[in-house]
């Protein structure tokens, strides 16, 4: 033992391992999902990669690097001149991942309702007030990143196994689209009052009626 570690009371320092390069890559794809998922991307948006590099202040390589595993799971595209693009989905394809959101989405509701605790209650409210306050302000922001979170709470307090999982990809296929839905000022209002009253039913541990407003809010997502 040297005399410094013992000028520390003897103990060894934990020996850590310098922040490695893969670390910087799952931040810049985590940022890009969230992005995708929260609708912050529109359909046909390209994604140059120097671009998204300069504005994320960092190299090509991890946001290369992001892009590809995004387009390995059908998230982004490539273009002929092989510049990455948000995908444009056909009618069918919405359609598909609007049944597969509602056979998720209700089997975590249903949990959800048996299983929330009063801290999650209370997250769930914040986030319906901000979609009720977008609707308001006409914050299409505010909104599609409360709508994200109040859906990912819900997966959240269901307590079921790879849920989150699941449901990602459907969110990263749908998110642009449900941007260019929302600016309808009756699908703004209707969507606030869907997460009303799916929180109500919720707190009143009413499983079919959450249900119900869920369904309507997943539907009228789709019917733009």
């Amino acid at each position: 033992m040297t005399s410094h570690d013992t000028a520390h009371g003897g103990a060894l320092a934990p020996e850590l391992s310098p922040v490695s390069r893969d670390m910087l890559h799952e931040q810049i794809y985590d940022m890009l999902k969230r992005n995708l998922m929260m609708g912050r991307f529109t359909p046909g948006q390209k994604l140059p990669l120097r671009g998204l590099a300069k504005s994320l202040g960092t190299s090509l390589m991890p946001v290369r690097d992001a892009l590809q595993r995004l387009e390995s799971v059908g998230s982004v595209v490539s273009t002929p001149n092989r510049t990455m693009m948000v995908p444009i989905f056909s009618t069918k394809e919405l359609e598909d991942i609007r049944t597969l959101r509602s056979i998720l989405e209700s089997a975590a509701l249903e949990r959800a309702v048996e299983n929330r605790t009063e801290e999650e209650l209370a997250k769930l409210k914040d986030y319906v007030a901000d979609i009720c306050r977008s609707a308001e302000i006409n914050d299409i922001d505010l909104f599609l990143e409360a709508n994200y979170h109040f859906h990912m709470m819900i997966a959240q307090m269901s307590r079921l196994a790879f849920i989150g999982q699941l449901l990602e990809p459907l969110w990263m296929h749908i998110g642009p689209s449900v941007r260019r839905s929302v600016p309808n000022e009756a699908l703004f209002q209707s969507s606030a009052q869907n997460h009303r009253d799916v929180y109500d039913a919720i707190v009143a541990k009413d499983a079919r009626a959450a249900n119900e407003a869920l369904q309507r809010d997943i539907s009228e997502g789709y019917n733009f």
